[in-house]
């Protein structure tokens, strides 16, 4: 179904992409308008990977629980 080491790789690819968008926009984003844009693209185009591997990890995870079988429950009778 998903993938958690893919999912896991693309979220820090994206995690890192976001990063370099947030230091890009503090760094560069004063020297031009291109820049400026050029930065928060990458940004968000790093927070787009970054969830998109975390959906996967969470769906993964979710799926786990789900097939987890649970214990029937006692009543005090």
């Amino acid at each position: 179904m998903f993938d958690v080491h893919k999912s896991w790789r693309r979220f820090k690819l994206g995690l890192a992409l976001f990063v370099a968008g947030v230091v890009q926009l503090f760094t560069l984003s004063h020297l031009s308008t291109f820049l400026y844009y050029y930065s928060v693209t990458t940004l968000l185009v790093g927070f787009v990977i970054a969830m998109s591997g975390y959906i996967g990890i969470f769906m993964q995870r979710f799926a786990f629980l789900k097939d987890k079988k649970i214990p029937p429950s006692f009543k005090d009778d």
